[in-house]
């Protein structure tokens, strides 16, 4: 097994650095028998109060016995990263030692309900990753104790939805992710009508982002029988999806995670987790389809967040390919395409079999040259800086020694002081995570400095058009976030000389699509994704006009009948009763709407349904007090939910601001 090479590095320096406190000689024994059991142990601080442990090197040799080298240290350690390991449900017994647990990798281990009774004490957790595990609801339930759980992942367990309902109901303050489920699974893929189609007429928005456009179809959306007796299903359906959308980083030359996807054994054979990218006759385990599902803010979703996504198409093609056998073989006929993928496929393959591409020379990056002896030192002595920090520090990818940096878990402490620790070993590093940091304008020279920089996140950050000044030398950056910071027009001009650039985020700033139009004709092949303006926004939340009411049949009247008496005309839309409805439904309750929303927890309908909650009060006449206030405070709420529904940062404080009972009791409640 390959070990890393700056691990003895970094321990020593984080062991016997003279600022360091000194380390009680039986733990100073324990850590040294740990690391050299394969695993990594480091402090999370520079008082070396806390430890992570991480058994990522030795997961497929390390066992509920390899737990046993940690017993001395149990108390000292808060995080714990057993994924993929042979863990089993009686090793849960010896994380239970470990009181001041609060970070607890488990995915993709055979752990079950079972397990879950060792974690009833570890009061502390505050993360708890379950994903591709054997938990069920019965399971869950389990961890209802865990007061402090803020973040638990449940991802292709058989945990359902309603378990998912049950356990928050009792943690609401726990983020708890399902992923995809069987539901979703089962909606359809957009496919070719195959009749015509009707007269266009205006539709409602739809709460969720619409699913990509498939292509046009051959007419009739039926799929050639000829065709599909001709075309393979992996050389003319699937190999076209992976060369256009996986083979950058997994291809022949570059094999990120060990993983090539260029040729059908290759696929087969799979990466460093193993033969499991194609599961044939089983999509689910499928870590091809598993990576897609995933959210595309999370680390393991494929293709990564700034690449150009699977469509739905893609997907439903893919999974149908495996479902069926993952053949490289099978013709499509064979295969016996779905309905839905009938339609995907006679729009795919409506001019005929795909022609072989001629050969394209291929642009490949210089490959750095290995590290020197020296090089190695220096970097181990920068890592140990950074972590001692928090931040992390790490290689890029397992082959390779270029590096990447993420300060998520100290972003309240880490800036411009703290980034400069990075500038003698500026040449190496390749991603930088910034993200809700405290770097300034001041920092904008050590940036400069990375002259290999590809990847660099500064949203939420107090940066301005200063940096990026600093920041169009860097002619191999590709890809910047500039979300929620100070940049202007002006600003984004100067990046003209960075000509690698392809994608640039300006949500939430003053750079406007003329100016982002004016960068990308400078630019081609660059994207600025600037996000909706406050217009679109409202044009996609507003809900449509109800339907006109259908005419009461004519009705002959009855010339003996009395005159009819008039009726009192209906009370006016809205009111104090649609007031109490909403007040007493959609906010009071323990589990109320307006608590979802609050949380950060409402999906994209249950968002629609409380914009439409916040216009209809806003529309109704208060019971007492000033009107104009009444709108006041109700286009606040309105305001707040649709930055929530932009992705907006600050939509959830704004709704918590907005949703000020007291303030609308003492105003407008009557008697």
């Amino acid at each position: 097994m390959k070990k890393h090479l700056l691990l003895p590095a970094l321990l020593a320096l984080s062991l016997h650095a003279a600022d360091q406190p000194v380390i009680d000689p039986a733990l100073k024994a324990a850590i040294d028998q740990v690391n050299a059991s394969g695993g990594s142990l480091m402090p999370i601080a520079a008082d070396a109060k806390s430890y992570r442990f991480t058994a990522l090197n030795v997961a497929k040799e390390f066992s509920d016995a390899s737990l046993d080298v940690l017993k001395p240290l149990a108390d000292k350690i808060s995080s714990l990263d057993l994924a993929r390991t042979k863990l089993s449900d009686a090793g849960l017994a010896k994380v239970a030692r470990m009181k001041n647990l609060k970070e607890l990798h488990l995915e993709n281990t055979a752990i079950s309900d079972a397990g879950l009774d060792h974690l009833k004490g570890l009061s502390g957790l505050e993360y708890l990753n379950l994903y591709n595990t054997k938990v069920t609801d019965a399971g869950l339930s389990k961890l209802a104790g865990l007061n402090q759980l803020k973040s638990l992942y449940l991802w292709q367990s058989g945990v359902t939805q309603a378990g998912v309902a049950a356990l928050k109901a009792k943690l609401p303050q726990a983020h708890i992710n399902h992923g995809w489920t069987a539901e979703d699974d089962a909606k359809p893929v957009a496919v070719v009508a195959k009749a015509a189609p009707a007269p266009a007429a205006a539709q409602p928005a739809a709460a969720a982002q619409p699913a990509p456009a498939a292509p046009a179809a051959a007419a009739g959306g039926k799929l050639d029988a000829a065709i599909a007796a001709k075309a393979v299903v992996y050389q003319d359906v699937v190999a076209p999806i992976l060369q256009a959308k996986c083979v950058a980083c997994h291809g022949e030359e570059k094999k990120k995670g060990k993983l090539q996807l260029h040729n059908f054994a290759a696929i087969l054979k799979g990466g460093s987790e193993g033969n499991n990218t194609v599961v044939p006759k089983n999509s689910k385990d499928s870590l091809l389809l598993v990576r897609a599902f995933l959210p595309e803010d999370d680390d393991e979703h494929m293709p990564p967040s700034d690449e150009p996504q699977l469509t739905k198409q893609e997907i439903a093609l893919l999974k149908w390919w495996i479902d069926a056998g993952a053949s490289d073989k099978d013709t499509v006929a064979a295969a016996k395409p779905t309905a839905e993928v009938e339609g995907i496929l006679a729009a795919l393959l409506s001019k005929g079999l795909p022609k072989a591409a001629a050969p394209v020379a291929k642009v490949e990056k210089a490959k750095p040259k290995p590290l020197s002896e020296a090089e190695k030192k220096l970097i181990a002595q920068v890592t140990a800086q950074i972590t001692a920090l928090n931040a992390s520090l790490m290689p890029l990818a397992q082959d390779t020694e270029q590096l990447r940096l993420s300060v998520i878990n100290a972003a309240d402490k880490f800036g411009d002081k703290e980034l400069a620790l990075l500038q003698p070993i500026a040449a190496h590093i390749l991603w930088v995570d910034l993200a809700r940091s405290q770097i300034t304008d001041a920092g904008a020279a050590t940036l400069a400095k990375l002259g290999n920089l590809e990847r660099l996140h500064l949203e939420n950050t107090k940066i301005s058009d200063a940096t990026l000044e600093k920041l169009a030398s860097l002619t191999k950056l590709e890809y910047l976030n500039l979300y929620g910071t100070k940049a202007t027009d002006a600003g984004l001009a100067k990046l003209a000389s960075a000509k690698g650039l392809k994608k640039v985020f300006a949500w939430q700033t003053a750079v406007t699509k003329a100016g982002a139009s004016a960068l990308e004709g400078k630019l081609p092949g660059l994207k600025v994704n600037v996000g909706l303006s406050e217009s679109e926004i409202a044009a996609l939340t507003t809900p449509p006009p109800p339907p006109p009411a259908a005419p009461a049949a004519a009705k002959k009247p009855d010339a003996n009948a009395p005159p009819a008496a008039a009726k009192p005309a209906a009370p006016p839309t809205g009111g104090s009763e649609v007031i109490k409805k909403a007040m007493k439904e959609s906010f009071k309750p323990d589990n109320a709407l307006s608590k979802k929303v609050s949380g950060g927890t409402a999906t994209e309908a249950e968002l629609a349904q409380m914009l439409k909650i916040c216009q209809d009060i806003g529309a109704a006449k208060p019971p007492k007090g000033d009107a104009a206030a009444w709108t006041s405070k109700c286009q606040a709420l309105i305001n707040a939910v649709k930055k929530i529904q932009a992705k907006d940062a600050t939509g959830v404080e704004a709704f918590k601001k907005a949703v000020n009972c007291k303030a609308c009791h003492t105003d407008h409640k009557g008697a």
